[in-house]
């Protein structure tokens, strides 16, 4: 599930309306990951991902209601999307150096004002998270709870993977 808003701050009382909403924007942590080429690799091996290309994702994580809300800016991502999950934009469950399983699924960032060298993706996602990859025979995604990355962020990393470099264009772990 996602959920978008918007707000008509000249109408006084949605203001007041959101901000009495208090429990959206309560996050229980926050992350801030730098992603960059250098870190992808498939299994263990480094591929490189793609030169020049670098990712911000921005997590606020409400381990209450199951929710994380993203703000993902690609810089000079190159190719198409392509992944066998729902989309190429992730947090996989998988330790520096090594993959893993994706768990959670984000919408692709989209270019910025038509700019494709600058893409952006933001919006809030609620459990319970599918991925469209089966591993065993269920969805990566199912029983994930963000709680799960709170309580070890480093056992996670987000990506966003290429039809230039299928094993990711960026990646970075959450710490």
């Amino acid at each position: 599930m996602q959920l978008s808003f918007s707000i008509d701050i000249s109408n006084k009382e949605a203001v007041v309306n959101a901000l009495d909403a208090n429990e959206l924007f309560a996050f229980t942590s926050m992350h801030a990951v730098h992603a960059v080429p250098e870190e992808v690799v498939n299994g263990t091996e480094p591929t490189g991902g793609i030169a020049g290309a670098s990712g911000t994702f921005n997590f606020g994580i409400n381990s209450a209601a199951n929710m994380i809300c993203y703000n993902i800016t690609l810089h000079n991502f190159q190719g198409e999307f392509d992944s066998p999950a729902t989309t190429a934009t992730h947090i996989h469950e998988a330790a520096r150096g090594a993959s893993g399983p994706p768990r959670i699924a984000f919408p692709n960032p989209e270019p910025v004002n038509g700019d494709v060298a600058v893409r952006n993706s933001a919006g809030c996602l609620k459990g319970p998270f599918t991925t469209g990859v089966m591993v065993e025979g269920k969805d990566s995604g199912e029983g994930f709870h963000v709680s799960m990355i709170e309580a070890n962020p480093a056992a996670f990393m987000a990506d966003t993977h290429s039809s230039l470099a299928l094993p990711g264009a960026v990646r970075g772990q959450l710490a």
